[in-house]
């Protein structure tokens, strides 16, 4: 099963880890949000149908945050970095459209 992830606001040339019940589905790299969409990275990860942990690691920023995912009532994760801290939304649809 497949969900969709935004990185949004608040990323500023940061590596950001995404794991998917410990293993590791995403690294990204001098990752930065363009502020006038508030978007940094999307991407579609292969999940667990089942709900599961979805780790988020932002190491130069000592951010690490688990959330439980239930990919049938939440296939749109939208996460923001505000204050030092991992903002998550579950939007019915993600981008513009």
């Amino acid at each position: 099963m497949l969900i969709n992830v935004a990185l949004q606001d608040g990323f500023d040339g940061d590596t950001v880890v995404i794991r998917v019940d410990g293993d590791e589905a995403y690294r990204g790299e001098e990752v930065t949000t363009r502020t006038q969409l508030s978007h940094a990275e999307d991407m579609q990860l292969d999940v667990p149908d089942e709900p599961f942990a979805l780790e988020v690691e932002v190491p130069g920023q000592g951010i690490r945050e688990s959330l439980d995912v239930d990919p049938r009532a939440q296939p749109n994760v939208a996460l923001s970095l505000l204050d030092g801290r991992l903002v998550a939304g579950y939007p019915e649809r993600l981008g513009f459209g």
